[in-house]
């Protein structure tokens, strides 16, 4: 089932905003300000969600021809994990006569996403369908049929909706599309590339070749598509002419490009890449010590001194991240105290795969868009880590 996380963060900014106006606009007396309503959403936004809704079962039992509060409330439930009881409370609302327009299409959008969380994909377009005129100029309208499109697998679909989008809705909204629409296309791109899908790859990245910020991406994609057809020379020269001014995207790709090289007895030709990429202020030190440790291996420890000593004092070179390297040369040691008590240290584990950072989904390789919680830019090798910089 998919994470409802995007969902959750849309509806904690109406919650918000419907407890910074019910704040402003309210006429009752100074001793009704504790409203249970009220009361409900400032225990939501402030994540209290158990009590948030015994509140808001207090008010619809109170008040059943409110509307606001049961539409908060199937809201809440779907959040806890219950999308079932939701998609009553909010098909209830959508048949209710009393409704205005507005009203209506939040029933429906809140519907939508129930039955998307429930993975009814059908009755979730059915719904969808309903609410295209009125709600087109809605995020909440098209992220839902992105889920609704992208849970059926129709992947190609899914990818236009978040290109039209932008033409839709306001400008302050249009820039999550837009890096939404870049992000899912190259995640695509990625995964073709690696299946060795050229032809499909090429056409994700020409989807994007005009979308700001997506060069670093796109060459990573290219440099993939060269290694997996085991074109080393090609691969070498996309590291070297595109990949070197981003360390993030050199860093994943760096593996899969030495596994070539040495497959096509081509090792050493990784060197100079390396070298030329720990002298960008933003390398990151796993860099660091690929490169040391390769020293290493050529019989260049003079060379993995120096660099290691050029990069002393930075805050981000920690005992963790040179413990490859640090175990290389107690292994190469003759017996000390050191190398004793070294033995005994639990050893930092090493990152295996990538994980999403929102819904815990892992995954081999980097992603820019979870398939699960349709999370986007939240896969990392460490999650509760702080990124390298």
């Amino acid at each position: 089932m998919s994470s409802l996380l995007p969902v959750a963060a849309g509806a904690l900014v109406l919650i918000a905003a419907a407890a910074a106006l019910w704040r402003i606009f309210r006429t009752q007396p100074a001793a009704q300000t504790h409203d249970p309503y009220l009361r409900a959403l400032e225990h939501w936004i402030d994540g209290d969600l158990d009590e948030a809704a015994l509140l808001l079962r207090r008010v619809v039992q109170d008040d059943p021809d409110a509307v606001e509060p049961f539409l908060q409330l199937g809201n809440l439930l779907r959040l806890q994990g219950d999308p079932a009881r939701a998609a009553v409370l909010h098909r209830g609302l959508t048949v209710r006569a009393n409704l205005t327009l507005a009203q209506k299409v939040a029933a429906g959008l809140s519907l939508a996403d129930d039955l998307n969380a429930l993975e009814h994909w059908e009755a979730a377009g059915e719904v969808l369908d309903s609410l295209a005129q009125a709600a087109r100029s809605r995020p909440a309208y098209w992220k839902a049929r992105f889920a609704q499109l992208q849970g059926t697998g129709d992947l190609p679909a899914a990818a236009r909706v978040l290109k039209k989008a932008p033409g839709a809705l306001p400008e302050k909204d249009r820039p999550w599309f837009v890096d939404a629409y870049a992000s899912f296309q190259l995640d695509r791109a990625l995964e073709h590339a690696l299946n060795g899908q050229e032809g499909e790859a090429k056409s994700r990245l020409k989807d994007v070749r005009d979308i700001a910020g997506t060069a670093p991406r796109s060459a990573l994609v290219k440099a993939v598509t060269a290694a997996v057809a085991n074109d080393a020379p090609k691969a070498v020269e996309i590291a070297s002419e595109q990949l070197l001014n981003s360390p993030a995207e050199l860093g994943v790709f760096l593996p899969l490009m030495q596994e070539v090289l040495l497959r096509t007895g081509q090792f050493a030709r990784s060197v100079p890449i390396l070298e030329r990429a720990c002298q960008h202020e933003n390398s990151p030190p796993s860099l660091w010590i690929d490169l040391a440790m390769l020293y290493e291996k050529l019989d260049q420890r003079d060379k993995a001194m120096h660099l290691l000593e050029s990069k002393s004092g930075r805050r981000n070179f920690t005992p963790d991240a040179a413990a490859p390297y640090l175990k290389m040369l107690v292994g190469d040691a003759p017996e000390t105290d050191f190398g004793r008590v070294w033995r005994q240290l639990s050893m930092p584990a090493a990152a295996e795969g990538w994980t999403c950072c929102d819904c815990g989904r892992p995954d081999e390789r980097i992603r820019w868009f979870c398939p699960s919680c349709l999370g986007f830019h939240t896969y990392r090798t460490g999650c509760g880590e702080p990124e390298e910089s």
